[in-house]
């Protein structure tokens, strides 16, 4: 590198240099050249003028005497000059008195010469005097003329001999000064450049400021000592730089394959981590599993606490699994509450159970937070390499949807993947398809459960429910397709097609002549809050023309807690509307008597889990009767769901509940049963609800 510099940069000052001057030696001798050209001309002028007046009276003479012999002799004085190759004295309109020619000299150059000075210089001067005895007359009169012409070889010749001279001394006084300035150049320019050069071989490019460069002696405080220092801050600034871009790089590098909140591996790392497992099991013929773990019911840990609060138990159960699990194990956190783990080195299914239940014992394990004890459970899908899958993504995917699957039967559990489970997930995947379109296809029908009033007897009303008969399979139940619809978004479509139907079936019940029935329909949580409710409630109770106080909607208790300040807002813009509001499954949510008291309700439904064991179960019975007491005090109506005996119906009665229904009275039956029950079996019911108040048993005895 350095011979580079000094092949290139010093020949280049040496070109520049020299020829700079050898052009500017050259130019000043050609400029010098001119003037002595000037010069020698001018003398040769002066010289044949001088030659003129020297032979002008003696040339007079004989051109006023004509005299040939005075003439011949001032020719040969004029050829006594060297220059001279032609004279002659001449008289006016005769034969010249005297002339004498001679041949030029031979010289080279002639042509260049002759540029300069001409071919010849011919000069004449004309012979002039006052004739004898003219006098008094005062007339100068022409006696001829004297003619000379000079050849100016000679004057050439020394001209060029000093042109030599004037250049050969120009140029070398031009290599001269060339050469001192450019040893100034170099010891002021190349040499320093090449001290810096080798000062720049030593700097490393991964560590520029680790070692400075040092500017050159003598040019510490000129520009090349302030041109260094510049170096040098740039090679601060540069290594400053690329330790922030390696920070940088590194924070990248963590944020693309960990989690910020657990410092958990996340998925990408997850699915190298199971590649890798594969490499290793088969290299050793070994066998591994994966595990994929989601929290059950994280969500309402956000709603009742904060997310901030989810983030701390998040936090305190990844420590658990690290301080759980073996160290060879990879815990990745895959998603908001979802984990996976890779267990490797199995030597049958049993170890992966043994670390699954492991797994679901750590998250059992109450957590501490906000002086609350908060108590979850999970479900974990677990694939076996190599019988569940051949590929991390196959794994991952096979582990995911086991896991839905468990979730989907109760979860809290674990489930292996097998093939029989992989085609139950992929029916359902195709029923989602289906039932996206079952309400454009004419499949989905409403059934109707009456609602009795205990005190009264009479039928209040019914709940509108779904139902799918598929064109296969026959009829699906609710249980099974309307979670597929919760999760794919599809129960916004069922919901707007039940609540559109439902208030066609009201408006006929009305126009038969059944003025004070109700009409329940419910609304679930993605219909509360992704869907424009409101609107489509008023725009359907205009299009029927029912009343709105005879439309009531039903909303589960976890619905309205999911985001309590919109579902209030919600609420009384429904409430304005006109329409009647229950809060549905009461009991088996978080809510509080303050989000109660602030919700616009009309009506509390009891879950059927507290009526269907409240006899057996006394705990059960004492809550049952502490909802309706509390929806009372609160002014809403009460209504008992599930009932299907005589000895609840009694309790209720007891227990001074407003309304109920249950198979005690009726199944959920299709339209026209629901009106052939209401005009035939209207008396009947009436009657068995009477005589259920009227009969007592000390079983229902509040106090026992």
């Amino acid at each position: 590198m350095q011979g580079k510099l000094n092949s290139r940069l010093s020949n280049k000052l040496f070109f520049a240099v020299m020829g700079t001057a050898l052009l500017m030696g050259l130019l000043l001798s050609i400029v010098q050249i001119m003037l002595d050209a000037r010069q020698a001309r001018k003398s040769l002028e002066t010289e044949a003028q001088q030659i003129l007046a020297m032979m002008k009276e003696p040339a007079t003479q004989a051109a006023y005497n004509k005299d040939e012999i005075l003439a011949e002799q001032v020719v040969q004085g004029l050829f006594r000059n060297n220059a001279v190759f032609y004279a002659a004295v001449s008289i006016p309109e005769k034969p010249p008195l005297a002339s004498e020619f001679r041949n030029k000299n031979i010289i080279p150059y002639r042509s260049l010469i002759s540029s300069i000075f001409g071919q010849e210089l011919s000069y004449t001067l004309e012979l002039r005097g006052i004739a004898p005895g003219a006098e008094n007359q005062g007339r100068n009169e022409l006696f001829g003329n004297l003619e000379v012409s000079l050849d100016p070889s000679g004057a050439a010749h020394e001209f060029i001999e000093r042109s030599k001279t004037i250049i050969l001394s120009g140029l070398t006084q031009a290599i001269v000064f060339g050469s001192v300035l450019y040893l100034i150049f170099q010891g002021l320019i190349a040499r320093p450049m090449t001290s810096l050069l080798s000062s720049l071989e030593e700097i490393d490019p991964m560590r520029p400021a680790q070692n400075q460069l040092d500017a050159p002696r003598g040019h510490e405080d000129d520009e090349l000592g302030a041109w260094v220092q510049k170096i040098n801050d740039l090679f601060k600034a540069i290594e400053k730089y690329n330790s922030k871009r390696r920070v940088a790089e590194a924070h990248v590098e963590r944020l693309s394959n960990y989690d910020m909140l657990t410092e958990l591996p996340n998925r990408n790392m997850l699915l190298r981590r199971i590649e890798q497992s594969i490499q290793d099991a088969n290299h050793q013929d070994d066998m591994f599993a994966v595990l994929y773990c989601a929290l059950d019911d994280f969500k309402s840990v956000n709603l009742l606490h904060s997310y901030h609060a989810g983030d701390k138990l998040l936090l305190t159960l990844a420590d658990r699994f690290r301080a759980d699990l073996d160290p060879t194990h990879t815990i990745a956190r895959v998603g908001g509450d979802v984990f996976a783990m890779v267990i490797p080195n199995l030597d049958n299914h049993y170890q992966a159970a043994d670390v699954a239940q492991k797994v679901l014992d750590s998250v059992r394990r109450p957590f501490r937070l906000d002086n609350h004890n908060i108590s979850l459970s999970a479900t974990i899908g677990i694939t076996i390499y190599p019988h569940d899958a051949a590929t991390a993504d196959q794994l991952l995917k096979n582990a995911e949807n086991v896991m839905q699957l468990a979730k989907s039967q109760g979860g809290n559990n674990y489930q292996f993947y097998v093939a029989n489970v992989d085609q139950r997930i992929r029916e359902t995947k195709v029923l989602e398809r289906q039932l996206a379109t079952a309400a454009e296809d004419n499949e989905l029908q409403l059934v109707f459960q009456p609602q009795v009033n205990l005190v009264t007897g009479d039928v209040r009303g019914a709940e509108a429910l779904v139902r799918w008969h598929h064109p296969e399979r026959g009829m699906i139940s609710p249980i099974e397709f309307i979670p597929l619809a919760e999760r794919t978004g599809a129960i916004v479509a069922i919901g707007e097609w039940v609540l559109k139907q439902s208030c066609h079936a009201l408006r006929r019940w009305l126009e038969a002549g059944f003025h004070n029935l109700t009409i329940s329909v419910n609304v679930s949580a993605i219909q509360l809050h992704q869907s424009d409710l409101v609107n489509t409630v008023k725009r359907l109770v205009r299009e029927t023309g029912i009343p709105p106080q005879h439309l009531m909607l039903e909303i589960t208790e976890t619905a309205v807690m999911e985001n309590v300040d919109l579902a209030i807002r919600l609420l009384k813009q429904m409430k304005e509307i006109g329409v009647q509001l229950a809060i549905d499954d009461f009991g088996t949510g978080y809510s509080s008597l303050s989000y109660l008291k602030k919700m616009p309700m009309d009506e509390v439904k009891i879950d059927r889990a507290f009526v269907q064991d409240m006899l057996e179960d006394p705990d059960n019975g004492t809550i049952v009767d502490a909802i309706i007491q509390l929806g009372h005090s609160l002014g809403l109506s009460v209504i008992a769901e599930g009932t299907e005996t005589l000895d609840q119906i009694k309790y209720l009665q007891e227990c001074e509940c407003d309304v109920a229904q249950g198979y005690y009275y009726s199944q959920p039956i299709r339209e026209d049963s629901f009106l052939t029950f209401l005009s035939h079996q209207r008396s009947q019911v009436k009657s068995a609800t009477q005589r259920a108040a009227k009969s007592t048993s000390p079983v229902l005895n509040k106090s026992s």
